[in-house]
């Protein structure tokens, strides 16, 4: 995966990702997207990315696994699709693709409505740029064709048909909402198993974004052992209420919500984790239920 152009770069190019993310309203993911491909933070970002990650640099590298735990309406899957854009589009992938090999771009979710709404971003992130549209060769209800080889495809979270193509990236949407139970037919564990080998020779990110829901399974889990300073090097966990990455949300309207149902809406737009259907303990607001 060689860049063509820095993403800092095709995120102030109006002619590339210029209007994808624009406006200080963004300005959080794009903090995160440009850390987690290994570009150099200013140091005002960086001070917004020890706030998001719990940690006191950005890493330098592009890291393999990305996880975004972000409350409602904070701009998952936008940014998810503008990455993926980037990685799809402005990314050369020839130095680790067969000649003839397909490369895709693969976001699953527990259903192809809600992957279709990245898809659907990702679309629109091609078609506002003069210079991506001109990659799109097709464009179907499951996949954006590029004449570069990659395509940009969306798939439910089904372990057995996810199985064989090569993966220039992942993307794993609403991953806490995912079956987490064994008894199920596809648990999350095992779709995540399922796509990681695809990744193998390609060296692709695998991208998680989710807002918090229980204190189980794979989301939760990852959470727990990378988020903060004592991570591994190569994953990083961005963290944060819905605010936190959309300032624009009233905030009038979430403390409405809280006083209707605080269990649930401190999960949804605070990212505190439940606890058997009940939030973490902690004052409302508060990263008491952040690892040490």
């Amino acid at each position: 995966m060689r860049p063509q152009v820095t993403l800092r770069k095709a995120l102030q190019d109006p002619h590339l990702l210029g209007n994808a993310l624009p406006g200080d309203s963004w300005r959080s993911w794009r903090t995160i997207l440009i850390a987690a491909n290994g570009e150099m933070l200013t140091d005002d970002e960086r001070k917004l990315f020890q706030q998001l990650s719990g940690r006191e640099r950005e890493p330098l590298q592009r890291v393999h696994t990305l996880e975004a735990v972000v409350g409602r309406r904070g701009g998952k899957s936008k940014a998810m699709a503008t990455n993926a854009a980037y990685i799809s589009g402005l990314c050369d992938h020839r130095d680790v693709l067969v000649k003839g090999e397909k490369g895709v771009l693969l976001c699953v979710a527990p259903d192809m409505r809600v992957a279709g709404i990245v898809r659907d971003h990702c679309a629109a992130a091609f078609e506002n740029s003069p210079i991506l549209r001109q990659l799109i060769a097709n464009r179907t209800q499951d996949t954006i064709e590029l004449t570069n080889g990659i395509s940009v495809e969306v798939r439910p979270a089904s372990f057995r048909k996810l199985r064989g193509p090569t993966y220039v990236g992942v993307i794993c949407d609403e991953l806490a909402f995912w079956y987490q139970d064994s008894s199920y037919v596809n648990p999350d564990v095992e779709v995540l198993a399922a796509v990681r080998p695809g990744l193998l020779t390609t060296r692709g990110p695998l991208i998680l974004a989710s807002s918090a829901y229980a204190k189980s399974g794979a989301l939760y889990d990852m959470w727990r052992r990378h988020y903060g300073p004592h991570g591994d090097a190569d994953t990083l966990v961005a963290y944060g209420t819905s605010r936190d990455f959309n300032p624009s949300l009233p905030q009038v309207e979430i403390d409405r919500a809280l006083a209707e149902d605080r269990p649930r809406n401190e999960a949804e737009y605070l990212s505190i984790w439940r606890s058997y259907g009940w939030p973490a303990p902690g004052p409302w607001g508060s990263r008491a239920c952040r690892p040490r």
